[in-house]
């Protein structure tokens, strides 16, 4: 008869820990068990709550083998004896470990009930784990209430979960809660280091804190993509063959993308984004490794220095010149776009698509007389105004000059239609307006101080201005004003897209108010 191969045991359940000391971090929480394990006074009733990985079930387990352990040391369990043995071995009778994801009625949780009323087979306590505990119906909560306001003595129940605003509040009261922190980088880092050192395969340089940063500070999911590594590597394994197994993206592709962005080059960008799905990049993963990075480069303009970036020295520089060519509300309005962006790739039929339309939506908010990236050959033509914006000092110093109200009236229907390959959403406000003349240029007088404002944003008059500087062929002032505010009331009404004014806006608000 053939020999049956043994199957493989994967990283993260063979380098489970076995006692509070091997947990990694969670310190507070290790403390406190110890201690109420060396007293010998276990709570009744405890609620593990944090991220997935890190460390709740296995806080657990340890817990209830050191609740019957045969030879506790300061609060430690042995490992050696028969309880500690067959707890590991997975065999102990006394512990009873239930997933509430696949176990949410009422009567899995009454079987677990009838199962604590019995004494303990072989150890001091019975200790039920009940994981993912949210996923619980109504009826099962209510079914275990009583048993947690009540319970025997000889009983110790633990409840994991890593979304504890759906426990019932009847539940949290009744239980001792313990936050568990996510890992960091460092933490997975290290850990990671001293788990490789026992593989049989070298795993490349550089690659463990890339598989500590794509983790998202869960040590189950770094132990997870390390063992996949090791399976993948072997003696002439290159940084770039790793990046491709672990569908990662590398900094340098996150600093040309970042690069595209600021300097206004939306086709470049967008390129990048589509040959990441192409590739068959996460673009979950990959939005998540931008926003990593564009942070990086906020934290260099705060701090000023890279030393807690976890970066290499060269990457440290090219993300210190990148701090200091964009402006700070720029990298702001970069990394709210990508951060709404990025909650939408999961549901869109296209991945890409959201951050596509964050590239773009950034380059073109940018595009009109600001200047966020300069070249080394106009750094020197620039002016920086009182809002950090940089314009161009030649634009900055022209003077708007009259230009006769019917030439505006004539062309405002063509404004209109320019308007639309700047900025789309302007053209509703602005076809509200009533368009006076004035000594530098013309007067846009709004019925709402909704449309007002909307127009007088700092980047939207700039497109005004150079909207009608395109189609008149001279610099205009653009001044906003509400209809009570107007100095020339009596001046005649303007065409608004081509057509007659519409009195009827102005009688109404005679009516009924300016304030409107």
């Amino acid at each position: 008869m053939a020999e049956v191969s043994k199957i493989h045991q994967v990283l993260y359940r063979l380098h489970r820990p076995q006692k509070f000391s091997e947990v990694v971090n969670q310190d507070a929480v290790k403390t406190t068990l110890k201690n109420a394990v060396a007293k010998q006074s276990p709570s009744h009733a405890y609620l593990f709550c944090g991220p997935r990985g890190v460390g709740k079930t296995s806080m657990a387990r340890i817990l209830a083998r050191a609740v019957n352990c045969q030879s506790l040391s300061s609060g430690e369990p042995c490992g050696e004896c028969e309880s500690c043995l067959a707890i590991s071995a997975g065999n102990f009778l006394d512990l009873v470990e239930i997933d509430a994801a696949s176990n949410t009625g009422v009567d899995n949780i009454r079987e677990v009930i009838d199962h604590v009323r019995f004494t303990p087979s072989s150890g001091k306590y019975k200790v039920i784990v009940i994981d993912e505990v949210h996923m619980l119906s109504k009826g099962a909560f209510n079914a275990l209430l009583k048993t947690l306001e009540e319970p025997p003595a000889h009983a110790i129940f633990v409840l994991a979960t890593t979304e504890i605003y759906k426990v019932p509040a009847t539940i949290i009261s009744r239980t001792q809660r313990f936050d568990f922190k996510r890992l960091t980088v460092k933490d997975i880092e290290t850990q990671l280091a001293k788990v490789s050192q026992t593989l049989s395969v070298k795993v490349p340089e550089g690659s463990l804190p890339m598989i500590a940063k794509a983790s998202e500070g869960s040590m189950r999911d770094a132990l997870s993509l390390l063992d996949q590594l090791a399976s993948f590597s072997s003696a002439k394994t290159t940084f770039a063959e790793v990046e491709q197994m672990l569908g990662l993206t590398s900094l340098a592709s996150f600093r040309e993308c970042f690069d595209a962005l600021v300097s206004g080059q939306a086709g470049q960008a967008t390129g990048f984004l589509k040959k990441a799905a192409q590739d068959g990049k996460d673009m979950v993963q990959f939005a998540h490794g931008f926003l990593a990075y564009s942070e990086m480069v906020l934290r260099s303009q705060l701090l000023g220095e890279q030393a807690e970036l976890n970066i290499t020295a060269e990457d440290g520089q090219h993300i210190t010149k990148q701090a200091a060519a964009v402006s700070q509300k720029s990298l702001i309005h970069l990394l709210e776009l990508f951060l709404n962006a990025s909650n939408k790739v999961r549901t869109s039929p296209i991945p890409e698509l959201p951050l596509v339309l964050a590239a773009v939506t950034f380059t073109q908010d940018t595009k009109v007389s600001i200047n966020d990236f300069p070249t080394d050959q106009n750094k020197k033509e620039m002016d920086v105004d009182k809002e950090n914006f940089k314009i161009p000092a030649e634009k900055a110093s022209t003077k708007s000059v009259r230009i006769e109200l019917d030439i505006v009236t004539n062309k405002w229907g063509e404004v209109m239609t320019k308007m639309r390959e700047y900025n789309h959403s302007l053209i509703s406000s602005l076809k509200l307006a009533r368009v006076e003349g004035s000594e530098d240029g013309i007067i846009l007088i709004f019925p709402y101080r909704f449309h007002k404002d909307a127009v007088e944003q700092r980047k939207n008059i700039l497109i005004v201005e150079k909207v009608l500087e395109e189609v008149f062929g001279q610099p205009l002032h653009v001044t906003c004003k509400l209809e009570h505010e107007a100095a020339s009331v009596g001046n005649p009404p303007v065409v608004r897209d081509g057509g007659i004014a519409d009195n009827l806006m102005t009688e109404a608000v005679k009516v009924f108010g300016s304030s409107l």
